[in-house]
């Protein structure tokens, strides 16, 4: 059972990522650019790739609606 909470817990964090990545894109990327060079340079690098953000943000959403679904017993 606190299996089934944990990645429950994952999937909802997922979907949350995803809905802020989807509304704001540009912005969301450009708060996650720190650290060593070169991934502050992808955040960078997705910043100005909106559509690309967008989409992958909806692929979370659906990851995370999918497997928050699994958890439950039938």
């Amino acid at each position: 059972m606190v299996g089934r909470r944990i990645k429950e817990l994952a999937a909802i964090a997922m979907i949350g990522d995803g809905v802020v990545g989807f509304l704001a894109p540009g912005r969301h990327s450009l708060l996650w650019r720190f650290g060593p060079e070169g991934y502050a340079e992808a955040m960078e690098w997705f910043a100005e790739r909106p559509a690309l953000v967008r989409a992958l943000s909806a692929v979370e959403i659906g990851a995370g609606v999918w497997l928050a679904l699994r958890q439950y017993p039938e």
